[in-house]
């Protein structure tokens, strides 16, 4: 597909030679006689389009070459091409056509790619302003774990938190479906990142809602704030969200994330742990005046089976959000460098109308990293093909 595009856009661009020909060979330029221009005027618009030749020419390279800068580059020149063909109709129809197909089409193909959800994680990254690296911290011993509750420190051993130092950042990414009501599951990919020293989380998603629709999903904590939206093409708001339903649950999101993927994020004073049972216990994590708390269950190991909340708000079809009991059950677990990593889970709403599962995630090692920066570096995009 990648390849059709670039020679799309190559023939594309060879066509707007014919444009150049005729501003300096034509005797009667269309351009010419609806803007009054004189011969000088007309050979600049076929300098015009000589350049536009050029340009296309050269997108189809970047587009093979897997640029960030393709899609943006691709969609100035199509606006410029659609103007001069305007100026030239009715001979250059055909061409204004062409623009507007193509318009179309690299707004959805550069809005529905693995590059643009980069991009957009990227900027969040950017925009957080998050601290780059922490101090050294202790390694995590006996010792240090000696005062927790027994089905934690079983559950510490097991998530393989001691011999190392804490962790202060988690960042990942996953290949996961996703759906919003009762219909088909879409496929999505997902970039998170979680840091424990300005206590944050930024997570974005790319889908197609219909399979068809290109939509951009954020949800983030930061500086005691959540936000989530997603954008049509990411231009169009589709949802958007904020208030203190959005900062509970998505503090509890993170306290999720690192249950789950680094516990050692929460060995510090803002999180408690009180014993429920021999297999369970509850986790109370504090941000500012902001605590929320979940249960997790464990199996005989100390890995987690279950983790549930209320302190998650679900929105209802008249717009309300309702405190609702969200659940992540995790299938099976594996080795990571000497950690543990869920192979799969799930994020499910507990709907008076029964379980509501929404989301499907599968865990990559090699996609998972900790105590990095904020940024992207050591990771590529998935490939679009």
């Amino acid at each position: 597909m990648r390849i059709l595009a670039a020679l799309f856009l190559l023939f594309h661009g060879i066509a707007h030679l014919f444009g150049f020909r005729a501003a300096f060979w034509a005797s009667a330029p269309q351009a010419a006689g609806l803007l009054g221009l004189g011969q000088s005027g007309t050979r600049a618009l076929g300098i015009a389009w000589l350049l536009l030749a050029v340009g296309f020419m050269a997108t189809a390279a970047l587009l093979l070459v897997r640029s960030p800068a393709w899609s943006s580059v691709t969609l100035t020149l199509t606006v410029l091409s659609a103007i001069l063909c305007v100026l030239y109709l009715p001979e250059a129809r055909i061409g204004l056509i062409l623009d507007i197909v193509l318009l179309v089409a690299v707004l959805w193909a550069s809005r529905a790619s693995s590059e643009h959800l980069w991009a957009a994680f990227a900027r969040e990254l950017r925009g957080a302003n998050l601290p780059k690296a922490a101090a050294a911290a202790a390694v995590i011993d006996e010792r240090a774990i000696a005062s927790l509750p027994e089905p934690v420190q079983r559950y510490l051993r097991f998530m393989g938190v001691l011999g190392r130092p804490r962790d202060w950042s988690l960042r990942a990414r996953f290949v996961a479906r996703f759906r919003r009501g009762s219909g088909d599951w879409l496929a999505c990919e997902a970039l998170q990142y979680d840091t424990r020293l300005q206590l944050s989380r930024v997570f974005c998603m790319q889908l197609a809602l219909g399979k068809v629709l290109p939509v951009t999903v954020r949800d983030t904590y930061v500086r005691g704030r959540g936000t989530m939206l997603a954008k049509a093409f990411d231009y169009f708001r589709v949802v958007e969200g904020t208030g203190h339903e959005l900062d509970v649950g998505e503090l509890v999101t993170y306290l999720n994330d690192a249950i789950l993927m680094a516990p050692s994020l929460l060995l510090g004073p803002e999180t408690s742990w009180k014993e429920v049972g021999r297999d369970s216990f509850d986790v109370t994590l504090t941000d500012g005046k902001l605590s929320v708390t979940a249960r997790v269950w464990l199996d005989e190991r100390g890995a987690p089976t279950d983790f549930s909340t209320t302190d998650r708000f679900y929105d209802m079809p008249d717009g309300k959000r309702v405190r609702t009991e969200w659940r992540t059950p995790i299938s099976g677990w594996q080795d990571a460098a000497g950690r543990k990593l869920p192979t799969r889970a799930r994020a499910v709403w507990q709907l008076p109308t029964g379980e509501f599962p929404y989301a499907d995630f599968s865990i990559d090692p090699a996609q998972v990293a900790f105590n990095v920066p904020p940024d992207l570096r050591g990771l590529q995009p998935g490939s679009d093909s």
